[in-house]
């Protein structure tokens, strides 16, 4: 039986939280997010069920605020990163926003994860405050990242930076879904490995798709330009 002190203070009240909120990012680096229950989060943080629930009141809550965090980190690298790439390649700028984009996937490798369940999943079990407030973040963001990437690559026209960030995320999403094996998929697999070629590589897809997509505006750019 797990035994804790109720949090008194402001301070002690946000510590909790966060240890509830690490409990559960540390659990999704480790099986996804189907496979997690509160109970799950509330052992590995050390605390009882109940003490979760009077933090957050559904499981989508606790990691629809990961998710929060995890897309204002993403969107704080990819400003750098994409800012960097911007000064660095300005012979082939479209190969430098790729590669800025593959180091900003691998140092966070919980965005897809949780892109792919942020809209069916997490979205549709929190409170409107939360939801308008996540997406007004994310509105302003898009903004401002996307007129970064205009920029850096001549070809785009006004707001194409925030179209392309807006197609690259939905392929994110779908590639994730693809690139993902269930249990039972795997086993599947191994019994019949050539049904494996349905599983897609998700950094191929990804980045052969966002090639293709910049090909294309390039082009466009240079027919209307003649």
């Amino acid at each position: 039986m797990v035994i804790v002190k109720r949090a008194r203070s402001s301070e002690q009240k946000s510590e909790r939280r966060e240890e509830i909120l690490a409990a559960a990012e540390a659990l999704l680096k480790e099986r996804s997010y189907y496979g997690i229950s509160i109970a799950d989060v509330a052992k590995k943080a050390g605390m009882a069920k109940g003490t979760v629930f009077l933090y957050f009141k559904t499981k989508e809550e606790v990691f629809f605020q990961i998710a929060s965090r995890e897309f204002d980190n993403w969107f704080d690298a990819m400003d750098l990163q994409f800012a960097d790439a911007c000064a660095a390649g300005k012979k082939a700028p479209e190969t430098a926003v790729m590669n800025a984009l593959r180091r900003i996937l691998a140092r966070n490798p919980l965005l897809p994860q949780l892109s792919a369940i942020l809209h069916v999943v997490l979205e549709q079990n929190i409170g409107y405050k939360e939801a308008r407030d996540f997406k007004k973040n994310l509105f302003d963001r898009l903004g401002r990242t996307g007129a970064l990437l205009e920029s850096c690559l001549p070809y785009l026209g006004p707001g194409q930076g925030v179209k392309l960030l807006l197609w690259v995320y939905g392929l994110i999403i779908g590639f994730t879904h693809m690139a993902s094996a269930s249990p039972v998929m795997e086993k599947i697999y191994e019994k019949e490995p050539e049904l494996r070629r349905m599983q897609i590589d998700f950094n191929e897809h990804l980045f052969g798709a966002m090639s293709t997509i910049l090909d294309g505006w390039k082009e466009q750019n240079k027919r209307r330009t003649k």
